[in-house]
């Protein structure tokens, strides 16, 4: 139990690390579609990917604790989780390419 909560400590501050990192730098060129011409403002777009991905590390340490503490969580719900947070990404990127302030 004790190594489950670890790998799972490590995995969400890996995440959360992450995206505290892809923030503070405000870099998205390593993104698949990105495409430096079409995107006005990279930073905001980094702040907000940013934020999604250090979302996704807090959730991931939780499921954990709770699916070691209180009741099991099944690996689906941390699936559509994690499918959630790709399509979220996805739409920031959209929603920044089609914005016109800079």
């Amino acid at each position: 139990m004790v190594a489950n909560m670890a790998y799972g400590g490590l995995l969400g501050s890996f995440f959360i690390l992450l995206g505290l990192f892809i923030w503070r730098k405000g870099s998205v060129s390593f993104l698949a579609g990105y495409a430096k011409d079409k995107v006005n403002n990279e930073k905001l777009m980094a702040k907000r990917i940013g934020l999604v991905i250090v979302l996704f590390g807090i959730e991931t340490i939780l499921l954990i604790g709770i699916s070691l503490f209180i009741m099991p969580v099944d690996g689906l719900i941390y699936g559509v989780l994690a499918g959630i947070h790709v399509l979220v990404i996805l739409i920031l990127m959209v929603l920044t390419q089609l914005s016109d302030h800079e």
